[in-house]
């Protein structure tokens, strides 16, 4: 298996899952015209990872911006990590926000409720 690295576009986020150091993160803003496709082949690499995978699991997630439907698919991409979570195994969520960003914090608020799991918080600093 292969890290899997999709660089960021305007509209899309940089992917950068490295199953040798078990560190994913996900960076940037997410509202592509066809998110299914965007998210196609994030699903299919954590499908096969979650088969095989370290015994700490890093999520960090930093988002400027993401559509209803892309917040939907980072949802399903926390729940299905999280489902790997054992005495055996730890996954951790980080979430990065800027201080003064609101919605942000809000959201990664609502996907901790929705997915029923503890995030740490991490203030980004403001240059």
């Amino acid at each position: 298996m292969q890290p899997l690295y999709i660089a960021a576009t305007q509209e899309t986020p940089e992917i950068n899952f490295d199953n040798t150091t078990g560190k994913l993160s996900i960076i940037g803003r997410s509202y592509p015209s066809d998110t299914a496709e965007f998210y196609q082949p994030v699903n299919t690499w954590l499908n096969q990872y979650i088969l095989n995978p370290n015994k700490t699991v890093v999520v960090e997630i930093n988002v400027e911006y993401f559509h209803s439907v892309s917040v939907k698919f980072l949802t399903n991409i926390v729940k299905k990590l999280i489902g790997i979570s054992s005495p055996e195994i730890s996954v951790s969520i980080v979430w990065y926000f800027e201080d003064d960003d609101d919605d942000n914090i809000d959201l990664g608020k609502s996907i901790e409720r929705d997915t029923k799991t503890k995030f740490t918080y991490i203030v980004l600093e403001q240059d």
